[in-house]
């Protein structure tokens, strides 16, 4: 149900920021902005830079008013934004726990959600007057994701960010007590940094191993990253099986370990993927065994024997449950004369349905990973203010941690509670 808020109208506003420090060249304005030069920033010292415009560094850069950059090598800020959820956005999901992230440090998550939870962006889109919506399982959904991107840059732009985009950081260093960031475009200086970049998934938007690459020069230790939220490979005797499957999708319930999800499930032509797929892959150790119940709620060697003196068939007995190719694929060589076959063939065919293990080739990988999971340890990182221990004013937010969500909004809403955390401790900071 949406809220019933009107949609907002996207009016531009027309006030540019008043910035005493910079020159009044290149001032963002929203929504139709103009983005800022590097022509007289090298001179400045900032408050703070901001490594990456996406939704920790955008959330973070409109959360407290400091003098800041807000620094991204795409030509626009929020790109992964303004795809995500087919253009809609699943931004939160109301019923956000700590139990709901994976991290080799369990906790650490949980200041920055207990600080930030669902209602407080709920609360940012109704005083923007941006409609949403919740579907099932408490997930949060925009209208238009080009309208949450469009609040953020105008959060920024209250705050006094400068937005410099297209621009390529190369590099990041301490000199006499300030960072120093040499970019495409020169070089700039700070009193802080925030590493807000991102992990790899979705390289073509751009993804790289830069925030990585930074926070291993600053000494940080990585949980080795890995593709998240991504669908299985078959191994290569399965691929030529189910590869005419491509398409079709059935309510499933997928298992990995302790975990299991029971939601849709999409062939693809080289395995699996949708919700149930993605979700488990979340839990997935390579070389471990994932199964499969193409009939959950229904045991299958009762519906067999219960439908032996009515169906020739496996498939047929299978009619209204799952479709006869989906069946004769699942069976493979036990698919046809039900009445007559023994318990072993009735059993066999019924693990195939109830229980189908797999050990996956692989997951798809980092190109149709939603996120990726792993990196920078939390350890080292101060829970409440993101500020990494060992290097005074050097913060690190997003997914560039080693804190991952389940699929719904999760993950999002991560961005904008470390993003919000570590601009309190930034607001602080004098």
């Amino acid at each position: 149900m949406g809220n019933k808020i009107p949609q907002s109208n996207h009016q531009a506003t027309k006030e540019a920021v008043k910035d005493p420090f910079l020159p009044r060249t290149g001032i963002f304005c929203y929504p139709n902005y103009k983005m800022t030069t590097s022509e007289g920033l090298k001179n400045t010292v900032f408050h703070t830079a901001i490594i990456g415009a996406g939704a920790s560094g955008l959330m973070c850069a409109g959360s407290f008013p400091h003098r800041k950059i807000l620094i991204d090598h795409n030509t626009k800020p929020g790109v992964k934004i303004s795809i995500s959820g087919g253009g809609k956005c699943n931004f939160s999901n109301r019923f956000v726990s700590a139990a709901d992230y994976v991290s080799e440090n369990k906790h650490f998550c949980k200041n920055a959600l207990a600080a930030f939870k669902p209602r407080d962006f709920l609360n940012l889109l109704n005083e923007n007057h941006i409609r949403w919506e919740e579907r099932t399982h408490g997930q949060l959904f925009a209208f238009n994701a080009q309208d949450i991107v469009q609040m953020l840059l105008k959060r920024a732009q209250k705050t006094g960010t400068r937005i410099l985009t297209h621009t390529q950081v190369l590099d990041v260093r301490r000199e006499n007590n300030l960072f120093l960031l040499d970019t495409s475009a020169g070089s700039l200086r700070a009193e802080r940094v925030v590493l807000a970049c991102g992990g790899l998934s979705f390289p073509e938007l751009g993804a790289s191993n830069f925030g990585f690459k930074i926070a291993e020069k600053f000494g940080l230790h990585l949980i080795d990253p890995r593709p998240a939220l991504a669908g299985f490979i078959f191994p290569k005797e399965l691929r030529s099986r189910f590869c005419q499957l491509a398409g079709n999708s059935l309510k499933a319930a997928v298992t990995c370990g302790k975990y299991s999800f029971e939601e849709q499930l999409l062939f693809t032509h080289e395995g699996v993927s949708g919700p149930a797929a993605l979700q488990a892959s979340l839990y997935w150790i390579p070389g471990q065994p994932v199964q499969i119940n193409f009939l959950p709620g229904e045991n299958a060697l009762t519906l067999f024997y219960t439908q032996k003196n009515h169906a020739k068939t496996f498939p047929t007995a299978l009619c209204g449950k799952l479709s006869a190719k989906v069946a004769k694929t699942i069976l493979g060589k036990q698919n046809e004369d039900l009445s007559n076959a023994t318990r072993a063939e009735l059993e066999t065919a019924a693990q195939a349905l109830n229980c189908f293990s797999f050990i996956p080739q692989a997951t798809s990988g980092y190109t149709r990973a939603e996120v990726t999971a792993g990196g920078v340890d939390t350890r080292q990182i101060n829970p409440s203010t993101f500020e990494a221990k060992k290097t005074p004013g050097l913060y690190l937010i997003g997914e560039l941690l080693d804190v991952t969500g389940r699929l719904g909004g999760f993950n999002l809403h991560w961005a904008w509670s470390s993003g919000f955390a570590a601009a309190q401790a930034l607001a602080k900071q004098f």
